[in-house]
């Protein structure tokens, strides 16, 4: 009698844990996948933490926590990399001045109209296809070429003391679009420009009086 006890005992604890088993691994399969974005830079992450857009250090942020931010001011938080604000597609306006960033491509970022970036590291920094791009601010940086040929609502436009050999402003449709532009101290000597902005160089516009304005700079 003990002995068939004791062996329908042992067949009642292997089911129980059997049983225990499978219904744990139904939930860890049942239990929701999110999609998530690299942030590798601590400091990005930290000022997300501080947003309340993450909560806690550990290299990412759930994507759909981050894809209807429209404005970030992470100003002076020691930031030198700025991936993962690719997925951050709703973005308007980005405050990112006075960090140590080194390149930053906001393509991705469709939706954006202003962005300042000065006083950082930046020796390149990507624009194309932002066509409601208004705003930007990229001064004391060490940028040497910039492309805006898409940035066609541009009324802003701040590059004082970078690196940059030669800018192309021409394919701005109006001088009077252009509210601001400034261009001094940097190693260039011509700005290309097209003949409505030619005909009438707003005092707005900046540069060194050694440079000049031309329809042809080559």
């Amino acid at each position: 009698m003990k002995r068939g006890f004791y062996l329908i005992l042992s067949l009642m604890l292997v089911w129980t844990s059997c049983s225990t088993d499978a219904d744990s691994s139904n939930e860890q399969d049942n239990m929701p996948v999110f999609a998530m974005t690299a942030i590798p830079d601590a400091n990005f992450e930290q000022a997300l933490v501080d947003l309340n857009i993450d909560d806690e250090l550990d290299g990412f942020v759930r994507t759909d926590e981050i894809k209807d931010v429209q404005n970030i001011d992470i100003e002076n938080k020691g930031i030198t990399d700025l991936t993962g604000i690719e997925d951050f597609t709703a973005l308007i306006g980005l405050w990112v001045s006075n960090n140590e960033i080194t390149q930053l491509d906001l393509r991705q970022n469709a939706n954006l109209k202003f962005a300042f970036a000065s006083n950082n590291s930046l020796t390149s920094i990507q624009l194309a296809g932002l066509t409601d791009l208004e705003k930007v601010e990229l001064e004391n940086n060490t940028i040497s070429s910039l492309n805006i040929a898409d940035n066609l609502a541009l009324q802003e436009l701040s590059l004082a003391n970078n690196r940059l050999n030669a800018i192309d402003i021409s394919a701005l449709p109006t001088v009077i679009q252009l509210n601001a532009f400034t261009i001094e101290d940097n190693p260039l000597e011509c700005i290309k420009v097209n003949e409505d902005q030619l005909a009438a160089i707003p005092s707005q516009w900046t540069k060194d009086p050694e440079d000049v304005y031309a329809l042809d700079c080559n």
